[in-house]
């Protein structure tokens, strides 16, 4: 039994050192500048994990509720598995693309808009012209 004990200490030692780790990446993280690819990586990394938690959260009262948990088993894995799809596929053209900032985007955040194009205004008439 003291052999048990001891590997769910040690797991759980492991698990809150990792979550300490986690934070203190967070917070080394939000201080650098916004258009810097690992913010923007790790923002969208922070909006999936959330995504997931809360659709774990939201499972538990469904589960009582027949028909709405069938749904909810059903759908909400097909949803979570396409977020995480977009958060890879563009984490891969982020890397791909390396310098370009406004890759990794969440479905949160606003698309980049590409500058504005130079327009010029006709000059305007004056008397002496014509």
């Amino acid at each position: 039994m003291s052999m048990i004990e001891e590997l769910i200490r040690d797991l759980l030692i492991f698990v809150a050192v990792m979550f300490a780790l986690s934070i203190v990446l967070l917070v080394v993280v939000s201080k650098m500048p916004d258009d810097n690819p690992m913010k923007r990586v790790m923002r969208a990394l922070s909006y999936r994990v959330g995504a997931t938690l809360v659709a774990g959260v939201v499972a538990i009262p469904l589960e009582p509720l027949p028909g709405i948990d069938v749904l909810y088993d059903i759908g909400v894995p097909i949803l979570l598995i396409w977020y995480w799809f977009t958060f890879f596929r563009d984490a891969t053209r982020s890397s791909a693309a390396s310098g370009t900032a406004n890759t990794v985007t969440s479905p949160l955040s606003r698309r980049p808009v590409p500058p504005e194009t130079d327009q010029k205004l006709p000059k305007p008439t004056t008397f002496e012209n014509l």
